[in-house]
């Protein structure tokens, strides 16, 4: 693998937020969402390990594992909707998510008429890191189970 950046993100639930409101997540949850970004090829592989996530995967998106375009203690659109992580045999407090992904991204959320994937280049995450988090949401934490700032 070629990455022309990498990015390692520890998401706890008191980065939770709804609109600017701290919700809290799911206390004793935490995750980790590491990203290893090619820009030239539009492409962003992950490796999302949750422990302790509590309830279902549950968002409007189609997965509930996002990158969401957003700054610290803000909400905004997902870009990007990576796979649940499923739970590791043999220790079900932890779940676990790998793989890749190449543009074009869909999230399944339309806002102005569109996907807010739609036209989304990862490149936009290696100029502003900072405009952005990752997150998961749950059934018993609609605003997010955990979040981490890039």
């Amino acid at each position: 693998f070629t990455f022309t950046s990498m990015h390692a993100i520890q998401a706890t639930p008191d980065q939770v937020v709804n609109g600017t409101t701290p919700t809290g997540g799911i206390a004793g949850a935490s995750g980790t969402f590491d990203f290893g970004i090619n820009s030239a090829t539009n492409t962003i592989c992950y490796n999302i390990t949750l422990d302790r996530f509590e309830g279902e995967f549950e968002s409007p998106a189609t997965t509930a594992t996002h990158i969401h375009e957003a700054a610290r203690g803000a909400s905004g659109p997902p870009r990007i909707a990576f796979p649940n992580p499923s739970p590791i045999p043999g220790n079900e407090a932890v779940r676990n998510s790998v793989g890749c992904l190449t543009g074009p991204f869909t999230t399944g959320i339309i806002m102005e008429e569109k996907d807010t994937g739609e036209g989304f280049h990862v490149s936009a995450i290696e100029a502003n890191p900072s405009a952005f988090m990752a997150d998961t949401h749950s059934s018993i934490a609609l605003a997010g189970a955990v979040r981490g700032q890039l």
